[in-house]
């Protein structure tokens, strides 16, 4: 194939480009790009050009959990041309429904489809029995191009999640991974991720197991020299400092390349981005309850917006893991499983720049508050005016990691050009509210960097459309009256 005349649906970037130019035949490649530097695409091109070279058909991505929903939902959608399109079947392992008869039928497809058969499942999920087995008899059966999204979650050698993948990776024809944070907790975390992609790579470098890789990468004072020079046995052996860092940065441009959002120069202010997660049981169960009730007392009948809102809002609360009530503050949980707050904790840990994080509900706030600790500044009406701008300028002046608020207090007049990252933790329903946040990391004075935002997403639920069409500059209100409300819970 010739890769210049790759049909691009969306016309790439310029480090998107060069990358699909210089790796899409490699059969092994990490993209050590920095979150909101849109690494995506440049998979799916390359995975599109090597099926149409007939080179694959097959590919495996796995993700954490939610963001392998929006590889589907989203990026393939989005980038996929239009004249490949016909030809892949993407489906999603699901574990809460891996044992109905649909979900089976859905998963056999992928082994009857002619052309290019997409599975896409999370790290948790490759490790249950079935995901297992269809990732084994999908190696089996397809020639694959295999991803590890956010590869650093197979950071620890030892560990059962790393060691399956790790297998599984080699019998895969084509590996990539993808992180923006491949060394987060240190320089040992990459060689996991490094030997996904190349089994042989670090052997070829000399380095023949991981404590001979801790050893060139980190001065160690043993456990024997303490027990010889201080008479006791601390039953481990402590890091002193890394060194040789040069060198395994060195080694690592052979097989990876590495951009963040300062040294890519073309991206566009504002980068958006979806994360899913599955409600609880007892989420859904309550969710589905209250749906049930709207359509029994509301049938068929002509209503005002008033009171789709009110339902809108009781749902919301609901997937913001709330008992709902009639203010619009709730305080009861429903369960001590909150995963809207795991997810942000994936997040937490993924993110290693400023970061402002907006949520609807004060106890939204408060739990957010607990969860990123003392690197966080708190801006909502339960802080006072001084207290308020000492957080302000805190996080301004770069003494707080996270900035953390609600919309109705910090999205309009503030100033919050540090922040590289904004998440949407909950919405609120107003088009205003929206907008003025958003702008609040993008005003005089911000320095030339873009900013990735970031939607926590309840699969099936309210969060979707709401999401959709705040984005779409579209008030909550307004929509509502023109539009089949049901539809939206």
């Amino acid at each position: 194939m010739d890769i210049l005349a790759y049909p691009h649906k969306i016309e790439p970037f310029d480090h998107q480009r060069e990358h699909l130019v210089k790796h899409w035949q490699d059969k092994s490649w990490a993209l050590f790009w920095e979150q909101g530097t849109a690494k995506t695409k440049p998979i799916i091109d390359t995975a599109a050009a090597l099926f149409n070279d007939n080179k694959i058909d097959g590919l495996i991505v796995v993700a954490p959990l939610g963001v392998e929903r929006n590889w589907a939902t989203d990026e393939i959608t989005e980038h996929l041309p239009d004249e490949y399109a016909f030809d892949w079947l993407v489906q999603i392992f699901q574990t809460k429904r891996k044992l109905t008869k649909a979900h089976k039928r859905q998963m056999e497809s992928l082994f009857q489809w002619r052309g290019l058969s997409v599975l896409l499942i999370s790290y948790d999920a490759s490790m249950t029995k079935e995901g297992k087995a269809l990732i084994d008899r999908f190696l089996r059966h397809r020639v694959t191009m295999m991803v590890l999204d956010e590869a650093h979650n197979i950071k620890s050698p030892g560990a059962k999640r790393t060691m399956s993948l790790l297998a599984k990776g080699k019998r895969a024809k084509y590996r990539r991974i993808l992180t923006g944070t491949p060394i987060a907790q240190g320089p040992f975390d990459v060689y996991s991720q490094i030997k996904f992609i190349d089994e042989w790579f670090w052997k070829n470098q000399g380095i023949h197991t991981y404590a001979e890789f801790k050893n060139k990468f980190g001065r160690w004072f043993t456990a024997a020299e303490c027990r010889r020079i201080h008479g006791y046995d601390p039953g481990f052996d402590r890091l002193l400092e890394y060194q040789n860092i040069e060198q395994l940065y060195e080694m690592l441009q052979l097989l990876s390349d590495r951009h963040t959002k300062d040294d890519v120069l073309d991206l566009p202010p504002k980068l958006y981005q979806k994360r899913y997660f599955e409600l609880t049981h007892e989420q859904r169960v309550l969710y589905k309850t209250l749906k049930d009730e709207m359509m029994v007392q509301i049938g068929d009948h002509l209503v005002t917006a008033e009171l789709p809102i009110v339902r809108l809002l009781r749902h919301q609360q609901i997937a913001c893991n709330y008992i709902p009530v009639g203010e619009d503050e709730p305080v009861h949980m429903i369960s001590e499983k909150n995963p809207r707050l795991k997810l942000m904790e994936q997040i937490r840990d993924e993110t290693y720049h400023p970061c402002i994080v907006w949520a609807r509900f004060k106890h939204d706030v408060d739990q957010l508050m607990d969860l990123l600790g003392e690197e966080a500044v708190r801006y909502d009406g339960s802080v006072d005016y001084d207290q308020a701008e000492r957080n302000k300028e805190a996080f301004q002046a770069g003494d707080a990691k996270w900035f953390v608020g609600t919309q109705a207090k910090g999205g309009s007049g503030l100033t919050l050009t540090q922040a590289k990252t904004m998440v949407y933790y909950s919405n609120s329903f107003k088009l205003i509210d929206r907008l003025q946040s958003e702008d609040r990391a993008h005003r005089a004075g911000m320095d030339e960097h873009p900013v990735n935002y970031i939607d926590l997403v309840a699969s099936d639920t309210v969060d979707e459309r709401i999401i959709d069409n705040l984005r779409n500059k579209k008030d909550i209100a307004s929509a509502i009256q023109g539009d089949d409300w049901k539809e939206w819970i």
